[in-house]
């Protein structure tokens, strides 16, 4: 009786099994490729994907302003989006506040003076800066921030950041 060897040898090709374990591998990694490219390609504007996943935020857009610019930055697990808003007037800005649901940035800070009881510290960044952040934080963590700057264009830009953690 003769030895039976797996081994590969010059008269006993490699089995064929292994060569389609390594084309399905290949085929695999190249769908789970196309799946982030070909979308990128289908929507160029990135304001066709950005203001759907800012909206979903709480990003309240009306025929009052318009969107200049749309910037997506898609990572996992955290995605965020930046939409760059221009207003028509102080009180458009301020409705658009509104109806986003964002409120002034406020730091909070507990203080104990000489061992006493705590006491919350309530503090205003808005007041001491040009640039104005208001903030909501939705749930599962996601966070709606817009800002201005009272300097830039008479604080009628707004940039929006949707961020998802």
């Amino acid at each position: 009786m003769g030895f039976v060897s797996d081994q590969v040898t010059p008269d006993k090709p490699r089995p064929v099994r292994l060569r389609w374990w390594f084309l399905g591998w290949v085929v695999l990694v190249l769908l789970i490729a196309s799946g982030f490219v070909i979308p990128q390609l289908i929507h160029r504007d990135p304001c066709e994907r950005v203001i759907p996943y800012a909206t979903a935020m709480g990003l309240r857009l009306s025929d009052d302003e318009a969107v200049v610019s749309c910037t997506s930055y898609p990572s996992f697990p955290d995605s965020s989006a930046k939409v760059v808003v221009r207003t028509a007037s102080p009180a458009t800005r301020a409705a658009l506040l509104e109806r986003s649901e964002v409120s002034e940035d406020l730091e909070r800070n507990l203080v104990s003076l000489n061992d006493g009881p705590f006491r919350e510290e309530v503090r205003r960044p808005n007041l001491e800066r040009s640039e104005q952040v208001y903030v909501a934080n939705r749930s599962g963590g996601d966070v709606l921030t817009i800002t201005y700057e009272e300097r830039k264009e008479a604080g009628l830009l707004l940039t929006v950041w949707a961020m998802e953690t």
